[in-house]
């Protein structure tokens, strides 16, 4: 009768660990995405809702709409088998990316040119200037051009820390 039950607690054990394995960085992905529409720059609000997550079965992606950002939630894994396996393939579980034509744009990696649609943006503009080298957000002295988020503001996001601190916060989540 023992075993049987520490059989039974040691796949209760299995699942919740699984579980936690895959939820934890879905909720990531999540937030990370809501994080990069918060920080990016926001004019009629496409390119914020043209963020989308690839999991190891499907895509979730967002409606490139116009409007305010909307949340999206990743796609499931689900199954133990589907688990382990993702878990013993040492692989990325959700891959974050922008499908905007202009996304290089938006991300301060390429130069490009704007052009004004004649409406306010929906996220407050941030720095009026001259831009310079055709690129978004390097805006200098005065001028007509404007941006709603800082210039290099997704590099910054990468590399100065925030990624790290959003995993950290929402996996701590799951570990107590």
């Amino acid at each position: 009768m023992a075993r049987n039950d520490l059989t039974k607690l040691l796949k209760e054990l299995d699942r919740v660990a699984g579980t936690t394995a895959i939820n934890g960085p879905r909720r990531v992905a999540e937030r990370i995405v809501r994080d990069l529409q918060e920080r990016g720059p926001a004019w009629s609000g496409s390119f914020s809702n043209s963020w989308q997550i690839e999991g190891p079965d499907r895509t979730v992606k967002g409606t490139g709409a116009e409007g305010k950002p909307q949340p999206l939630i990743a796609p499931t894994v689900t199954g133990l088998q589907a688990t382990r396996s993702l878990l013993t393939k040492n692989k990325l579980l959700f891959t974050i990316s922008n499908f905007s034509p202009y996304a290089d744009i938006a991300t301060d990696q390429a130069a490009g040119v704007f052009v004004n649609p004649g409406t306010d943006p929906i996220k407050p503009v941030e720095k009026t200037g001259t831009r310079q080298k055709g690129i978004r957000g390097l805006l200098t002295g005065a001028g007509g051009n404007k941006r709603t988020a800082p210039f290099n503001w997704f590099g910054l996001y990468l590399k100065a820390g925030a990624i790290d601190k959003t995993i950290q916060v929402v996996m701590d989540q799951y570990v107590r």
